[in-house]
């Protein structure tokens, strides 16, 4: 089978007289095997590996923490995303592991690996 992952995305903004609505069309990918991990990971103040997953390729996180905010990488030291509380984010990744670390106290975050 193929196609079995799809993404697509929507934004509207509307202040002070600026607007932005924008849409992509969906984008659909082929998952190697049946690799997928999810789940809710208790995220600590220090470097904490969330999953394994061969061949990692998009990522569902979110912060379910109200105050803290929790940054993600695809290793123990490259932190390119920045979670707020209730924040949350889609992304592509590289690597074979996905890491997280909490700011103040630790914090639960949700999680879904796709393998490509």
């Amino acid at each position: 089978m193929a196609n079995e992952l799809t993404i697509s995305a929507a934004i509207a903004y509307a202040k002070s007289g600026a607007t932005v609505n924008r849409s992509v069309p969906s984008a659909s990918h082929t998952i190697s095997g049946t690799a997928v991990a999810q789940g809710v990971a208790s995220i600590a103040t220090s470097d904490t590996t969330i999953t394994n997953v061969a061949a990692p390729g998009y990522v569902f996180v979110k912060n379910l923490d109200a105050t803290n905010y929790v940054q993600v990488g695809p290793d123990a030291t490259n932190w390119f995303i920045k979670l707020k509380a209730t924040q949350w984010a889609i992304f592509p990744i590289n690597g074979t592991a996905l890491h997280a670390k909490a700011n103040t106290a630790a914090c639960d975050l949700e999680y879904i690996v796709f393998s490509l």
